[in-house]
């Protein structure tokens, strides 16, 4: 057990002839001071009962400081025996007594250094969404406060906010994953505790969304419609007919491919978003669409991106999604033009490669394997992970024929 007591340190002999008062600790036979800044004669000190003498001229003011002291050392040896019993060394304890309180760490500023990783990181789409969603949120509650603010009631106040200024359900249950994700890194950081953890109650809302997709002869006159060369639209026609022949790829690694991706006769890329390896055999149509784009870009196949932006990792994830609103703009105005009853946007594309093989009648598992979806159940999953990727290309061949025909 450690001891607390006053002691005049009467190894330290000043100029003026006094000597410091110190607090010793003592734990198991060892010992350690704590200077405390005041200094006294020894006469004005009594070694028997190890306390000041009422003749030291500012008896008062030091005996009243030395108590408040005092008591707040105690605090502090009570706290640390309380919290780490086997740990106790008369050292251990000094440093744990004079450590300087570490500044509280509040949502936002945990939340941008989160942000400073991701771009260490080299994962810039991951930083922009952490930056855009703390934007959102910061702009209905201050965030300057410690995780425990952010409670159930917190939740629900900042959710009936957003939905009075138009945030959709789906978006507020985005911005609380993301919220989420922060409060857990916050967590194992040891800079909030799971005992104030607010996701324990409050479930993140979410409204079913109905998946859009082209019916058949809609994607049949989509493939069939001639766009005149000098349209502003050309190339997004031809980006919406290649994006429907790699299996709906993302748009961010349709507008990144690179020449090397391209290895006999197959598209090999990882996409962006689940780091999953896809094996895409190209169409000659496909083929011919990338020839038309190659050599606008030394850099990427589609040309889009420049390399100032490729360059530019922080702003990237940004130019792109600038790039799939002008393609989604320009998509838009074809299915108007065509007589598409959906507004067709890129992400079409990808349901619909679903939709047109069921009619088909090829099997969900293989739908599923080509699309990159996981298995319903994990068994299944290890058994159906490595399709023949023949009969892959098989599907994906007939689908396309089907509405280019």
């Amino acid at each position: 057990m450690a001891t607390l007591k006053l002691s005049l340190d009467t190894r330290r002999l000043k100029k003026n002839n006094t000597y410091p008062l110190v607090f010793r600790i003592s734990v198991n036979g060892q010992n350690r001071d704590i200077p405390i800044e005041y200094s006294i004669l020894e006469v004005h000190w009594n070694s028997k009962t190890e306390s000041l003498r009422k003749s030291e001229p500012t008896y008062n003011v030091l005996f009243s400081k030395i108590k408040e002291l005092r008591a707040k050392y105690l605090s502090k040896i009570f706290e640390f025996e309380k919290t780490c019993p086997h740990l106790i060394t008369a050292q251990i304890l000094k440093d744990y007594i004079q450590a300087v309180p570490k500044p509280m760490t509040t949502v936002e500023s945990f939340w941008n250094q989160e942000i400073e990783h991701l771009q260490k990181a080299d994962r810039n789409g991951g930083a922009r969404t952490y930056m855009e969603t703390l934007v959102a949120i910061g702009k209905v509650r201050n965030l300057q406060v410690p995780f425990e603010v952010i409670d159930h009631t917190f939740l629900k106040e900042v959710e009936a906010e957003l939905i009075s200024r138009g945030v959709s359900i789906n978006s507020i249950g985005f911005y609380y994953r993301t919220l989420r994700a922060v409060y857990n890194k916050a967590i194992h950081a040891k800079e909030a505790t799971y005992e104030h953890y607010p996701f324990r109650t409050y479930k993140i809302r979410k409204t079913p969304t109905r998946p859009r997709v082209l019916n058949k002869d809609e994607l049949h006159k989509f493939f069939t419609t001639v766009i005149d060369k000098s349209s502003r639209y050309y190339d997004s026609w031809l980006m919406g007919k290649l994006m429907f022949m790699l299996i709906g790829i993302n748009f961010k690694d349709m507008i990144l491919m690179k020449e090397n991706q391209i290895q006999h006769g197959r598209l090999i890329y990882t996409r962006a978003k689940t780091k999953r390896q896809y094996s895409i055999k190209l169409l000659p149509e496909a083929l011919e669409i990338i020839n038309y784009f190659r050599g606008k870009s030394e850099h990427t196949i589609i040309g889009k991106i420049t390399p100032e932006q490729l360059e530019d990792k922080v702003n990237l994830p940004l130019d792109i999604r600038q790039a799939n609103k002008v393609y989604n703009k320009h998509l838009d105005k074809i299915g108007k033009m065509i007589g598409c009853k959906e507004k067709l946007t890129g992400y079409c594309f990808r349901y619909s490669t679903a939709n047109i093989a069921k009619q088909l009648g090829y099997s969900k598992d293989l739908i599923s394997e080509a699309l990159g979806h996981s298995m319903g159940l994990r068994v299944t999953g290890i058994y159906l992970e490595n399709f023949d990727l023949e009969l892959i290309d098989e599907m994906n061949k007939n689908v396309c024929y089907s509405l280019m025909m």
